[in-house]
């Protein structure tokens, strides 16, 4: 979204009218989001490896603990604990995305704004969709995956997941960048000179309205986006799973029926053979 801090990294610009090429190069920030969650992991790990055993642990520490217990609780409770040793991605994706368009406060490039990045998290997801419908499905979902009828449901996740998240962030910076504009040429208009002029830079009235829509747009959209993201993923490896179970049931069903036939067999059986006894027993008693 729109930038809180105009930072220029490692200098500013040379032409005044463009922006700084790293902080608006995704690349660059990949790198600082890497570089920032290896530090806030190495500062977690630090402090777990610090705490006592004979002392209650820290606020921080209880907070992480408990968000990833959080996290940790409801994926497994999405899926009906059916890919709990995959939890984790499903975390990861979520503080990917989440942190990866927060750092936009920081002046750098919002990673959802490339198209590239959001595709390549989104085609990771949807090939393990397929290979989760191979595991359980086998044969079956690769037929189901090539039926010409069903191919562009099979590949629409390519798509949706991709564009949702694009459309989602590139919108709130559209909005932001419009209505600070407007703003900008009331507070011009105001004090009577040009959009452009040194005296227009400082709007008191973008102050009062731009940073609660960059709180909106930066941290609470950001957060439902990644959830959405982290949400579909366990949906669409669900309903990959999904088929098997089904599978399952009408195997059951078909043994049930198989064992209720058979005893139903074995009773009638065993109450001739009853009868037959009875009468060689009052034959027997006549004689």
């Amino acid at each position: 979204m729109d930038k809180l801090f105009h930072l220029n990294w490692f200098g500013g610009p040379a032409d005044s009218t463009k922006g700084n090429f790293l902080n608006d190069n995704h690349i660059f920030s990949l790198i600082m989001l890497a570089i920032l969650t290896l530090i806030v992991s190495v500062l977690i790990y630090i402090a777990v490896k610090r705490q006592k055993v004979n002392k209650a642990p820290n606020v921080a520490i209880i907070m992480v603990e408990s968000s990833i217990m959080v996290a940790d609780n409801f994926s497994s409770e999405t899926h009906e604990n059916k890919f709990d040793k995959a939890n984790p991605y499903f975390i990861t994706i979520f503080i990917f995305f989440m942190f990866g368009n927060v750092i936009s406060l920081l002046g750098l490039a919002p990673i959802g704004s490339s198209l590239a990045i959001i595709f390549a998290a989104t085609a990771v997801t949807w090939f393990g969709t397929i290979i989760i419908g191979l595991i359980y499905n086998k044969w079956k979902y690769l037929l189901k995956l090539l039926n010409p009828l069903e191919l562009a449901s099979n590949f629409s996740p390519l798509i949706s997941l991709t564009f949702r998240m694009y459309g989602n962030i590139i919108g709130g910076v559209v909005l932001i960048t419009l209505f600070g504009l407007f703003l900008d040429n009331i507070w011009a208009k105001t004090i009577g000179t040009t959009i452009d002029s040194t005296a227009a830079q400082i709007n008191p009235i973008g102050v009062l309205f731009l940073p609660a829509l960059n709180m909106y747009f930066d941290i609470f959209d950001d957060a439902i986006q990644a959830f959405v993201f982290m949400i579909l993923t366990i949906s669409y490896w669900y309903q990959a799973a999904e088929q098997e179970v089904k599978e399952v049931h009408k195997e059951k069903i078909k043994k049930w029926k198989k064992q209720i036939i058979k005893n139903t067999n074995t009773e009638e059986n065993s109450s001739i053979d009853i009868g037959a006894n009875q009468e060689v027993a009052q034959e027997i008693a006549t004689t």
